[in-house]
């Protein structure tokens, strides 16, 4: 399996082709944009958040995320579409969004096995954790009798 950029097609699982369209005439006809990119992007990128919250893991590309985790993407998606324009999730999409959630924190534990990307991505996977180290003593009593 590999990396993917998740597109409109993939969307259409988990939402019918009229859905989408109310929700896209919703959003435009109160002068915004297309809903649908902004909204998928939002959601690859907090993807990519949790599957680099674990160190061990490579990113890949911008943009992409493990084919593992679409499914559990575009349960999100199909939340947050509708939120955009004022409609309420429904309760199915939103106990599968709750699950989607706890699978991501999975993954950003280190108990849920993705792959890695053919090409990885530059980016930092996880944030810089201080270290504490002990301060080495030049002078000690020893070192400073007689003085």
């Amino acid at each position: 399996m590999a990396w993917i950029t998740p597109a409109e097609s993939d969307v259409l699982t988990v939402l019918s082709e009229t859905e989408l369209a109310t929700y896209r005439a919703a959003a435009t006809a109160s002068g915004q944009a297309d809903p649908l990119a902004p909204t998928l992007a939002q959601v690859v990128d907090l993807v990519r958040g949790y599957v680099g919250a674990y160190k061990p893991n490579t990113l890949g590309l911008p943009g992409t995320l493990p084919q593992k985790l679409l499914a559990p993407a575009l349960d999100l998606v199909a939340v947050r579409l509708p939120q955009r324009v004022g409609v309420p999730p429904k309760d199915v999409r939103k106990n599968a969004a709750d699950q989607a959630v706890r699978l991501l924190e999975q993954v950003a534990a280190g108990d849920f096995n993705i792959e890695e990307p053919v090409n990885a991505s530059l980016e930092v996977t996880s944030a810089p954790r201080p270290s504490i180290s002990a301060n080495n003593r030049d002078f000690t009593r020893c070192t400073e009798e007689g003085l």
